[in-house]
């Protein structure tokens, strides 16, 4: 059965039937092991480069959303999205596709992660992305995503390169 997507004013729901496959538990679940109840399908969508690498979504989720986003039965795995993390923020604060990215000089909203960045970089400010990666346990990539986010909303800046330091916007300290 496919799963089915709701699409609501203030969340998006996403069911899926069935529990978790055979011989993973929920923490295994939440810490991205991967227990594909397709292989070959699997094996495929890897082959087409339809998915990064087995196993990094659900710890991709969680940058974002909390695991109580997640609810579990004997026949079912829902999980449920609040809009307002969906919606992205523009540089000035407002979401993108508002009106001209929305009121100037409003406040500007750091997510959980972002702010768990900002404090790692409060401690070491050469933080590499590998070291950053390495202390959030997600891959290099995400880690870069974090930090792109960090500079586009001004909150902090590189001097002096890959060899350099970040600097804090004196809003961010």
């Amino acid at each position: 059965m496919p799963p089915k997507f709701e699409i609501f004013s203030d969340r998006i729901e996403i069911t899926s039937a069935g529990d978790l496959p055979e011989g993973l538990n929920e923490e295994e679940f939440f810490q991205g092991f991967s227990v594909p109840r397709t292989k070959e399908l699997m094996r495929i969508y890897k082959d087409l480069e339809l998915v990064e690498q087995l196993g990094s979504g659900i710890p991709r989720i969680l940058e974002y959303y909390s695991r109580s986003s997640f609810s579990f039965s004997d026949n079912f795995i829902r999980m449920v999205f609040p809009k307002s993390v969906v919606e992205v923020s523009s540089p000035m604060g407002g979401p993108i596709g508002g009106p001209m990215g929305g009121p100037m000089g409003g406040p500007i909203e750091l997510t959980a992660r972002q702010k768990e960045v900002l404090n790692l970089i409060k401690e070491d400010n050469q933080l590499s992305r590998r070291n950053l990666a390495r202390y959030l346990a997600i891959n290099v990539s995400a880690a870069q995503r974090h930090l792109e986010a960090l500079k586009e909303k001004g909150a902090i800046k590189r001097e002096g390169g890959t060899r350099g330091k970040w600097t804090i916007h004196p809003d961010f300290l």
